[in-house]
């Protein structure tokens, strides 16, 4: 494989588990996945977007930030999975998940000060969350890649 396809292949399949985590973890934590989708925005770039809707309650909120922050630990985990390089890897993953950050402040700030967890402790308990439901991503993940669109996510 060229290092062009590799770095290709590399794009896709961490844009789509970026969003298949986005995805899975919204389930996780009761909310909904109504559509999940990547589109090719340029011949090297991919782009994703997941739609998730949450209760607007606190609980809702600290759903909503897990679901947020876990595109860019399954980026991660991928390219670890299969042995990438960091100089290898597509594009910068932390980056990648800077909108998904910013909406996780917002996410918090609902939350009542006695009630809201700590960034760090919520961006630790979404890395344990995409280990934990690897399986359900990596899967949601495969059906991207061929689909691009999915509608009602489920599983």
């Amino acid at each position: 494989m060229t290092t062009a396809a590799q770095q290709a292949v590399y794009e896709i399949e961490t844009l789509a588990h970026h969003e298949a985590a986005h995805a899975v973890i919204a389930l996780v934590g009761g909310g909904t996945a109504p559509k999940v989708r990547i589109w090719q925005a340029s011949p090297t770039r991919w782009r994703g977007w997941t739609d998730m809707t949450f209760d607007e309650t606190p609980e809702g909120d600290e759903a909503a930030a897990l679901a947020l922050l876990a595109g860019a630990p399954a980026e991660r985990f991928w390219l670890e999975a299969h042995h990438v390089p960091r100089a290898r890897w597509p594009h910068d993953v932390e980056g990648s998940g800077a909108y998904d950050r910013q909406m996780v402040h917002e996410c918090l700030a609902r939350i009542p000060r006695d009630q809201r967890p700590a960034f760090h402790a919520v961006q630790g308990k979404a890395e344990r969350l995409v280990v934990a439901h690897w399986d359900r991503i990596t899967d949601l993940a495969a059906r991207l890649v061929v689909d691009n669109t999915i509608h009602h996510v489920t599983r």
